[in-house]
């Protein structure tokens, strides 16, 4: 792994040379304002901003890999661990069984697989049959459509949504790559454009290579003003200085779940914020067992809103029901695609126990 630093006046030179230099792959792991001299003569030159950098490989196609770091190695081990909980839980849903419910009704057997393959929490596949058939008389036989209707209702109980809030902050968080960017330039334009607010845009996402050239290119389009901060210290001003907007949308660099140090560094940010929206933000391709772990690793950010991602790649919709089972935090949006500002709308329980249960196209 190479690690390198660079000296330069903002932080559009820097994403600049680090991007000619070293490509896409680079991760920022450092900023700060540093003097350009040292000593006393260097009290009297002008302050630079010195970025450290983290890549890989260089860019002229050296194949040599690095030998790993510990950090990877932990990496791995915490997969390894996710995958043998994983088989235990799957194995103990299997045998475990409820109170007063010997066995599984054959009738209700197709449901349980459905929901399996649907990548639904194991242990609530188990509750879900087995509350089922603990209220039915052994000899009342169920048609598929009046099985379907029953679990139907316990979806929509467990399912849960919330009507827009209105807040004035609203902040999105959540792991990489999970379409949070987008997904904020998808509600900006909806306020803009839809309902004619003021509208003000944040980002501290200034680790991802390309992150503020995407938001830049957003507000752009949409004509509305953007602040890049890149302390807590300017987010508050930023803040400030968009108290006038009806709403101020901030977006955040994804965290990876097995790191609480990055996670814990982007809590700094948001407590210091006002009273706001915090967006979770997964993607329904999430299988439960990392979903489990986002679930728990975010907590510390306070997140109080779901927004679910890329149903559009994906034809199993588990993260739906796992999401707030999980977190017990209702899912506001849902996107279902990339074109801005048109692929996203409001989460329905309705809608989201349709596709778990494979009724919609």
């Amino acid at each position: 792994m190479l690690i390198k630093k660079y000296y330069v006046q903002d932080m559009k030179e820097g994403m600049h040379r680090i991007r000619e230099e070293l490509g896409p792959e680079a991760v920022i792991l450092q900023s700060r304002k540093v003097r350009a001299g040292r000593g006393l003569f260097g009290f009297f030159q002008p302050r630079r901003l010195e970025i450290t950098v983290a890549v890989d490989r260089v860019k002229n196609g050296n194949s040599r890999k690095e030998a790993p770091v510990r950090s990877d190695f932990e990496v791995k081990v915490q997969e390894m661990l996710g995958e043998l909980r994983s088989n235990i839980n799957q194995l103990v849903s299997r045998q475990a069984v409820l109170p007063g419910a010997e066995k599984i009704r054959p009738e209700l057997e197709r449901w349980r697989l459905h929901l399996e393959k649907q990548d639904v929490y194991p242990p609530l596949v188990e509750e879900l049959v087995q509350e089922i058939a603990g209220k039915l008389q052994e000899e009342v036989q169920l048609s598929d459509e009046i099985a379907a209707l029953i679990l139907r209702k316990k979806l929509r109980k467990r399912l849960k949504t919330a009507p827009e809030k209105g807040a004035q902050i609203q902040v999105f968080v959540g792991p990489t790559g999970v379409g949070k960017t987008t997904t904020l330039a998808k509600l900006a334009a909806r306020y803009a454009l839809y309902q004619g607010e003021r509208v003000g845009i944040i980002t501290v996402d200034h680790y991802r290579i390309g992150a503020v050239e995407q938001m830049r290119t957003y507000s752009d389009i949409t004509g509305l003003p953007l602040e890049v901060v890149i302390t807590p210290k300017e987010l508050r001003t930023a803040v400030e200085k968009f108290s006038g907007c009806q709403r101020i949308l901030i977006d955040t660099a994804g965290r990876s779940t097995l790191n609480p140090a990055h996670i814990q560094e982007l809590a700094g940010y948001i407590q210091k914020l006002p009273s706001c929206e915090i967006f979770l933000v997964m993607s329904a391709t999430t299988k439960w067992q990392d979903l489990q772990l986002i679930s728990e690793n975010f907590k510390s950010l306070a997140f109080n809103r779901l927004i679910f991602t890329k149903l559009d790649e994906t034809n199993s919709y588990g993260a739906l029901l796992n999401g707030t089972f999980l977190t017990n935090m209702p899912v506001i949006y849902l996107t279902t695609g990339q074109s801005v500002p048109d692929d996203i709308c409001l989460a329905d329980v309705e809608m989201m126990s349709s596709l778990i249960l494979g009724e919609e196209d």
